[in-house]
């Protein structure tokens, strides 16, 4: 018996909203990082080289 496509559609919904939250948030990091990628695990160079 075949699935109707109504029960699926909450599920599209959901992955469509993770999918568009998670590229906004990769966008935002970037455009505050000045278009780099972010950078995590910096080490003790790095840090005292920020301030």
């Amino acid at each position: 018996m075949p699935v109707p496509f109504e029960a699926l559609l909450p599920y599209v919904i959901m992955t469509g909203m993770f999918a568009v939250s998670g590229t906004g948030l990769a966008f935002i990091k970037t455009w505050q990082n000045e278009g780099k990628r972010p950078r995590y695990s910096i080490d003790q160079w790095d840090k005292q080289s920020i301030i």
